[in-house]
């Protein structure tokens, strides 16, 4: 029965000719007042910062573009076909005004390190860059990448309350630490931005790019022209039939973590760590702290510190007081004087923002998914993670070896 199987998909595969004809017309136009992905920037979009791509363009005489994946303040996302090679690839492409050169110099730095690291595949690489033109004026940054399975937001979104169960979210913390126990130690790189949408599954079974393209072909994308540039819906990969081996991606925050930081503002604003908040001197245990907040928020279903309540823009304040409510008040040594803290505590490490107030609460609280001693094994993992000093975090090698991931290694399966 496997043998008929890989017969039919190999048939299949051979049944796409590129590069491919796609349809000029009969695709759902987008209602004008349905902002799209985009369309979100439109003042960026206006002055045609993101570089035009159609479905069915041939970049560069090699890479024809057969689907839209995604978007991002910075750049958009392509699954494109290698004319050449006769392999799928994905191309990032920044907008002119962005400056992706570090992100790119990251890649080559990671790229060019030991490629033979028992965890080096945890880590999103680069093939290649280019340079794409526009008008003889405008220049956009390209990164050619392995095509990537979900992200695991994607999966959260289509899950039951939007949160990993057990096993998934196991199995996406220790891979996520061994990922970045490989950034810290081989490579000297702090990611900065690990969250949902940054941690992909590896694709598996390639067929379901064909089928991706099968799909555009006969239910083309829908879009709207804009400014003279066509915003197209991205169109998700299907999803695989289980977690498997997954990557950490996007190195457009990541910082050398060679170089102390003092002031200077990271990660996602739910994901922030204190010593950033109060503009102390960071580093690598910011990761800690992030994958943490991240990962309660995953398996949990709703946030650790939920700081937007009614719809409120996000305020530091309000953030600072639901991490004093778990956590109490921190430790005094954390507190320096004629610095950013004094605007939130005095020199005791007492909370003084009169117009906040913080309500105290637990771990053993919040969580409402386990219990008994996979309750105590969890909580006591996300303590190593979540503490207001960051040389009281664990490192990303302790955390692996903790009882509550173990086993986990023998259930990480190839997705198809």
């Amino acid at each position: 029965m496997t043998s008929i199987l890989e017969w039919l998909k190999r048939l299949f595969r051979r049944s796409l000719k590129f590069p491919v004809s796609f349809p000029t017309a009969g695709w759902e136009t987008i209602p004008a007042d349905d902002k799209i992905e985009e369309e979100q920037m439109a003042d960026v979009l206006q002055q045609n910062y993101y570089l035009p791509v159609a479905i069915g363009d041939i970049l560069l005489s090699r890479y024809q573009v057969v689907g839209k994946l995604g978007w991002g303040t910075t750049s958009t996302v392509w699954l494109v076909r290698d004319l050449e090679m006769n392999d799928y690839m994905t191309l990032k492409i920044f907008s002119h005004d962005m400056l992706a050169g570090e992100e790119s110099a990251f890649y080559d730095k990671i790229k060019q390190g030991n490629q033979q690291h028992l965890v080096s595949d945890r880590v999103r690489t680069k093939i290649a860059e280019f340079e794409l033109t526009r008008c003889k004026i405008w220049k956009h940054l390209a990164l050619l990448q392995e095509p990537l399975g979900e992200s695991l937001l994607d999966i959260q979104n289509r899950s039951v309350g939007e949160r990993l169960d057990k096993l998934s979210i196991q199995s996406t913390i220790y891979q996520v630490l061994l990922a970045l126990d490989y950034m810290h130690t081989e490579y000297n790189l702090i990611h900065g931005d690990i969250k949902g949408d940054n941690i992909f599954q590896e694709i598996g079974d390639k067929t379901r790019l064909d089928r991706c393209v099968r799909a555009e072909i006969e239910h083309p994308s829908a879009g709207r022209i804009e400014y003279g540039y066509t915003v197209y819906r991205s169109r998700p990969l299907e999803p695989a039939s289980q977690l498997g081996k997954i990557q950490l991606g996007d190195l457009g925050s990541a910082e050398p973590g060679d170089t102390p930081r003092n002031g200077q503002l990271l990660q996602p604003a739910l994901y922030r760590s204190p010593e950033v908040m109060l503009e102390k001197e960071w580093n690598y245990p910011v990761d800690i702290w992030n994958l943490g907040v991240w990962a309660w928020r995953a398996f949990e279903g709703s946030p650790l510190f939920p700081f937007e309540e009614d719809g409120d823009a996000y305020s530091t304040s309000v953030h600072l007081a639901h991490i004093t409510g778990l956590l109490g008040p921190p430790p005094p040594d954390f507190i320096e004087p004629d610095t950013i803290s004094a605007e939130y505590f005095d020199k005791d490490g007492n909370w003084i923002v009169e117009d906040c107030e913080v309500h105290t609460t637990s771990f053993e609280d919040l969580e409402k998914h386990l219990e008994g001693e996979d309750k105590e094994m969890f909580l006591d993992l996300m303590k190593g993670m979540i503490t207001w000093r960051p040389e009281d975090r664990k490192t990303p090698r302790e955390l692996i070896e903790h009882p509550w991931l173990q086993g986990i290694f023998g259930h990480l399966v190839v997705t198809g």
